[in-house]
C-alpha cells in the first residue's frame, strides 16, 4: 500500500501507541511520517504511581507533623511539591504486574534507582511484547519470582490487571526491607485488610492507595479506607486518568488535528520519524571569524 500510493501519501496517523501496526523503515524510505495519537491513560496513571513513590520516601513527608494520613485532593499537589525522582537513588523498585503502565513506569524511574524488578502471572507474553529484542539489551525490568520481589524491593508498585488480587495472605510477611507499597490499579486488586495488618505490624513502612476523584472531592471515602486515615505514613490520592470512551475521543480528535498540522504547517509533534522524512539543512557557523572568507574551523554546526 505504501509503495503503491506513491508521492501523494505524506503522513500516517495510528490510533494508539502501537507502531509495530506500520513498517516505519518502509515509510521513511518513502518520505512518509508516521504520526501517533498522544498517549492516554497508560502514561498518565504511570506518572501517578511515579510521583506516589517519590512523595512516599521523600524526608519532607515522612517528617511531617501530622498524624493522620495525608489527602491529596488534585494531581496538581503532587507535581508542585518540588520532588525531583532522586529520592529513588540506590533503591530497588519492584513491580508486580509487567503490563504497559509497568513498562512506561520502569522507563521513567530507571535512571533515577539502582535496580527494577517485577513478577507477572503472564511472564511470557509480557516478555515477549516489551524486553529489548537485541540480546546485548537488558530490558527495563528484570523479572523475578513473586517472593523474590517482596525479598529484595524497597518501594512495590502494583500494575495488575482484572479481579487478580496480590497480597491474599502472608505475603508481606516475607518482604525483609519493609517495602513501601503504591498502589495505583483498581481497588480490588489488592487484599486491604491484609495491608492494614502489615502497617499496624510495621511490616510496611508506609503506602500510597487511589480512590475515584469523586469519592474525595465529596469526601464520601469508602468504609474500608476509614482504618488507613489513622496512619500517618498512608497517602491517598485521586485515580489518574478518565474513562476509556472519553480517552478515545480526545486520541481520535488529537491525531486529526496533528496530522492536518503537518499538512498546513509542517507540524512534527506526536511524529516517531521525523529525522528520516524532514530534509535538515547543514551550514557552517564560525563565530569567531568576523571576515568574509572563512579560513578557520567551525566551532559547531546549526540545523
Amino acid at each position: 500500500m505504501l509503495e503503491s500510493a506513491g508521492k501523494h501519501l505524506r503522513v500516517i496517523g495510528v490510533f494508539g501507541d502501537d507502531i509495530t501496526k506500520i513498517d516505519i523503515a518502509d515509510a521513511s524510505r518513502n518520505g512518509i511520517l508516521v504520526k501517533v495519537t498522544e498517549y492516554g491513560n497508560s502514561y498518565e496513571v504511570a506518572n501517578l504511581a511515579a510521583r506516589l513513590m517519590v512523595k512516599l520516601i521523600s524526608r519532607s513527608f515522612r517528617t511531617r507533623d501530622s498524624k493522620k494520613a495525608l489527602i491529596v485532593q488534585t494531581l496538581s499537589d503532587l507535581e508542585n511539591d518540588g520532588l525531583t525522582g532522586f529520592e529513588l537513588a540506590n533503591l530497588v523498585i519492584g513491580l508486580i504486574g509487567c503490563g504497559n503502565v509497568a513498562q512506561i513506569v520502569a522507563t521513567e524511574i530507571r535512571p533515577h534507582c539502582q535496580r527494577v524488578i517485577g513478577y507477572d502471572s503472564h511472564l511470557r507474553t509480557v516478555y515477549e511484547n516489551f524486553h529489548q529484542r537485541s540480546p546485548l539489551e537488558k530490558p527495563v525490568i528484570e523479572y523475578n519470582q513473586l517472593s523474590e520481589v517482596l525479598e529484595h524491593s524497597d518501594v512495590i508498585s502494583i500494575h495488575t490487571a482484572g479481579d487478580e488480587k496480590v497480597f491474599k495472605g502472608k505475603e508481606l510477611y516475607f518482604a525483609r526491607n519493609r517495602p513501601f507499597i503504591v498502589n495505583t490499579s483498581r481497588s480490588g486488586n489488592i487484599d486491604y485488610s491484609a495491608l492494614l495488618q502489615a502497617l499496624s505490624e510495621d511490616r510496611v513502612r508506609g503506602a500510597a492507595i487511589t480512590l475515584p476523584k469523586e469519592q474525595l472531592r465529596e469526601k464520601k471515602l469508602p468504609d474500608w479506607v476509614q482504618p488507613f486515615l489513622k496512619y500517618n505514613n498512608v497517602i491517598i490520592a485521586p485515580c489518574a486518568g478518565v474513562p476509556a470512551s472519553d480517552t478515545r475521543r480526545k486520541q481520535a480528535r488529537r491525531l486529526a488535528r496533528s496530522l492536518i498540522d503537518y499538512v498546513d504547517h509542517k507540524d512534527l509533534s506526536l511524529a516517531v520519524n521525523p529525522m528520516d522524512v524532514v530534509i535538515w539543512k547543514r551550514e557552517p557557523r564560525y563565530p569567531l571569524s568576523r571576515g568574509k572568507t572563512h579560513s578557520t574551523v567551525p566551532i559547531f554546526w546549526s540545523r
